[in-house]
């Protein structure tokens, strides 16, 4: 009975702890607010991942956002990504599922995934959201501080 259940207690009890062991292990990343094209980039400290929000009426709507992996990749894997999960790490189970379609650049053999408000009405006001008021957001499987987002936002 009790090699039974400790692999089930083991589990409950880690996912208690989840959001505290990844909330600290963010990278480095700042945001660039580029005012004639009305988005943000992110620039990150190992560059494999760059986020491209993209907004209308002066940063007042975010209308897109390009998630640039710039690992190397296959065209295959590359048409099959289809959702983009954005969470606040110190609350993984409340989550946003972005749905994204899929660009893959074959001469760099990388991918791009755009998300569109037309396709996540609630979803891209919900990381918006999220981007503005908590200081890490996980967002397609990175962990990035949003610190410095809404001074960027405002520049637009």
């Amino acid at each position: 009975m009790f090699n039974r259940c400790l692999p089930i207690s083991l589990i409950a009890i880690s996912s208690l702890f989840a959001p505290l062991a990844f909330a600290d292990a963010t990278q480095h990343n700042s945001f660039e607010a580029i005012p004639n094209k009305n988005e943000i980039v992110t620039h990150t400290d190992f560059g494999i991942q760059t986020y491209v929000f993209h907004f209308s009426s002066n940063g007042q709507h975010l209308t897109s956002i390009d998630f640039i992996d710039h690992m190397d990749t296959n065209p295959y894997t590359c048409a099959h990504w289809k959702y983009v999960s954005a969470l606040d790490n110190y609350n993984i189970y409340k989550q946003t599922i972005l749905k994204v379609s899929t660009d893959y650049n074959s001469d760099e053999k990388y991918c791009v995934a755009h998300a569109y408000a037309s396709n996540n009405s609630d979803g891209m006001g919900q990381v918006l959201h999220m981007m503005e008021t908590k200081s890490h957001v996980d967002i397609a499987g990175f962990n990035i501080s949003a610190d410095g987002f809404s001074t960027a936002v405002n520049k637009l």
